[in-house]
């Protein structure tokens, strides 16, 4: 079996591209998480509760501010990017990326004014620790705004490993290193301090990423003059950034309604559940984004049948990283959970088995939405995604009454299954693709 894996990753082939890149993702993200666990309890327990509060509540409302500057920015500039660079539109991708620079750095500077003009005059307490933080913390907009920028185009070149590198290894690695030396000189740590020390973290993120981006750019583009299509930009953007939305949406709606008709204890219960179940879907993001840039370039080299078989592969990754995770929670979700956050967190082991139950579903489909958004079919993203968001909103009023956190785990569950069913019908109909993994399975031709 080692050998079989090892020989699947030798060589320049699409199959092995994905696996490369799928695998270094997932080995990423894991460093990643002990990185961010590390650090966040390392700030934890030399601040204090009230200023790890201040802390967090700060840098939560920074990745709001940044929200609409990164929203559908990254995933336009991953298929212009693929497809300009198969087509050799070096003025365009040159003027892609240069535009969006310019985007973020506006909206950056507007959003940092309206922020500080309220935080300044709106706040009780000009004076307080809060204040301090949140002023200081706008100076976070511009570097963490411009990771979208960086993201898009890397991947969008097929850098997808290095496209994520200065956010989930470099930034916490220097937040962890800044909050070490000072402990070690006797310097007491604070909610402002801790800003100061991400400000570092992502200003040296920032420049190294765009050391990366400089490298992987291909030599007519740092030479040729922009060009712009303004008009299919944008009118891809605005779809992508609403899909977005509405998936962020989707994933909170039934905490949201969970907090409105049930009690905080059951809220509780389902973060955990939750947080158990993106466990699930873990591969199925490391495979999403390394394999986007090759749909792309794919559909729009007309090669469909390598498209298909690419399909294949992934959803065959997909399963076989996420179906073990889904089925130890589902049958012994309970223990584990017990085990891991405590015996008063046991009461979620039934919602956790609902919620792998949809994300089964959810890898059985394929990458279906990254498909269609890198074809061009953004609208039909958003339009599926509203009637699921529907769906979710539906039955959460309906079932979470009734039933706590088992009616929001349902509501859930069942608006990534619909979601997820509509999708393939749509992405076998408008473009021929079959992404289901049933349908898949007698195929060898990958």
């Amino acid at each position: 079996m080692k050998r079989n894996f090892l020989s699947l990753t030798k060589g320049n082939g699409l199959k092995a591209r994905l696996i490369k890149g799928a695998g270094g993702l997932a080995v990423l993200k894991v460093i990643n998480v002990f990185l961010m666990l590390s650090s966040g309890v390392l700030l934890a327990r030399v601040m204090g509760p009230e200023h790890y509060g201040v802390y967090a509540f700060v840098l939560s409302i920074v990745t709001l501010l940044i929200l609409p500057a990164k929203a559908g920015l990254p995933t336009l500039l991953v298929r212009e990017t693929a497809y300009n660079q198969l087509k050799g539109n070096w003025g365009l991708l040159r003027g892609l990326i240069k535009l969006s620079g310019r985007f973020v750095l506006g909206y950056s500077i507007f959003i940092v004014i309206v922020a500080w003009i309220y935080a300044h005059y709106g706040w009780e307490g000009s004076n307080t620790v809060r204040n301090e933080a949140f002023l200081w913390a706008l100076l976070l907009v511009p570097f963490l705004a411009y990771t979208g920028i960086r993201t898009g185009a890397l991947r969008g070149l097929r850098w997808v490993v290095s496209s994520e590198m200065p956010e989930q290894l470099i930034r916490p690695i220097i937040v962890l290193i800044c909050a070490g030396l000072l402990l070690l000189i006797g310097r007491k740590i604070d909610a402002v301090t801790a800003v100061q020390i991400n400000i570092i973290a992502a200003i040296v993120a920032f420049l190294i990423g765009t050391i990366v981006l400089f490298k992987a750019l291909p030599a007519p583009v740092k030479h040729i003059p922009p060009e712009y299509t303004l008009r299919p930009w944008l009118a891809s953007l605005f779809p992508l950034s609403i899909f977005v939305g509405l998936k962020l949406l989707d994933s909170q709606v039934s905490l949201i309604l969970l907090g409105v008709f049930g009690s905080s204890e059951e809220v509780g219960l389902f973060k955990v559940a939750t947080t158990g179940a993106g466990f699930v879907a873990f591969g199925m993001t490391a495979v999403n984004m390394a394999m986007s840039p090759h749909l792309a370039r794919l559909f729009h080299e007309g090669n469909m049948e390598t498209l298909q078989r690419m399909i294949i592969v992934s959803t065959r990754l997909v399963a076989l990283t996420s179906f073990p995770v889904a089925v130890a929670f589902i049958f012994w979700g309970e223990t584990i959970i017990s085990f891991i956050f405590g015996p008063e967190y046991s009461g979620a082991g039934v919602a956790l088995a609902i919620l792998c139950i949809g994300q089964l579903v959810n890898a059985s489909a394929g990458p279906v939405a990254t498909l269609l958004n890198m074809a061009g079919k953004d609208r039909v993203t958003v339009l599926v995604s509203m009637i699921a968001l529907g769906v979710n909103i539906a039955l959460g009023v309906t079932l979470i009454p009734l039933y706590g956190i088992t009616g929001a785990a349902l509501s859930f569950a069942v608006s990534v299954s619909s979601w997820n069913i509509i999708l393939m019908f749509v992405a076998k109909k408008q473009l021929g693709i079959n992404t289901y993994l049933g349908a898949l399975t007698g195929n060898r031709s990958s």
